[in-house]
């Protein structure tokens, strides 16, 4: 029934638009042909070339590495003798013989007290020295570098003693042909201290005018380097 009212609807309206005078197709303003041409066949579009875009691939593959094989000798004839190999003895080094203990164990040598040759520790070589009335005077800085980089120092050290050391203060007959030896320190700003004798000569007049001779000096200057230094000082009596 549904059908059949539509089926009777679409036939109903056709009718009443034909009635009224009106044909299909010519409400158009103008009326036009298309022309259309007939083809046996539609071209297809050209085929890409593939890129090779393979990072392990490439167009020209290298070749493969050639294996060289390994050189086999051919083994010996049944007439063949083969040679063994020389076979080389290690050299036996004879072994020392190992000393007996002694018997008594031997005292260990005593070690000298003077440095030897190099050394910078107990060297007590003269690094000025002056001729004076009566005697000779020479000066050594213990530390062995100061003295010899500062050379001219060692020098102001024994002019200001020197100058300052009266012989006549010593015993003639007691002292002639002796010698004393003085150590004492001096300050940064050259100012002598610590007097003390380090080897007497066996003369109390000799000894006294010696420390009396340094204990006469006002300063030497400035040290060129250091806090302090320690300088041994020695007199050689020997009346003219």
């Amino acid at each position: 029934m549904l059908h059949g009212l539509v089926a009777a609807i679409i036939f109903g309206s056709a009718f009443l638009f034909h009635s009224k005078g009106a044909n299909w197709g010519e409400n158009a303003a103008a009326a036009g042909a298309i022309q259309a041409t007939m083809v046996a066949s539609l071209p297809l579009p050209p085929k890409q070339r593939e890129l090779d875009t393979g990072v392990l691939t490439s167009e020209t593959p290298s070749p493969a590495p050639v294996i060289t094989k390994e050189r086999t000798e051919p083994p010996p004839s049944p007439k063949e003798v083969a040679i063994p190999e020389k076979i080389t003895k290690p050299i036996k080094t004879a072994e020392k013989p190992t000393p007996a203990p002694p018997k008594h164990v031997q005292p260990a040598p005593p070690q000298p007290t003077k440095a030897a040759t190099g050394e910078t520790a107990g060297i007590r070589i003269p690094q000025a020295t002056m001729e004076v009335k009566n005697g000779t005077a020479s000066v050594t800085v213990e530390d062995r570098n100061f003295g010899e980089r500062f050379a001219w120092y060692g020098k102001i050290i024994n002019t200001k003693v020197a100058q300052n050391w009266y012989t006549q203060e010593a015993d003639p007959r007691a002292s002639n042909g002796k010698s004393v030896t003085l150590v004492f320190d001096i300050s940064r700003d050259g100012t002598p201290s610590n007097v003390r004798v380090e080897t007497s000569s066996g003369s109390p007049t000799l000894d006294l005018s010696a420390t009396r001779a340094v204990q006469r000096v006002d300063g030497f200057g400035p040290l060129p380097q250091g806090d302090h230094i320690t300088v041994e000082y020695t007199f050689h009596y020997h009346p003219q």
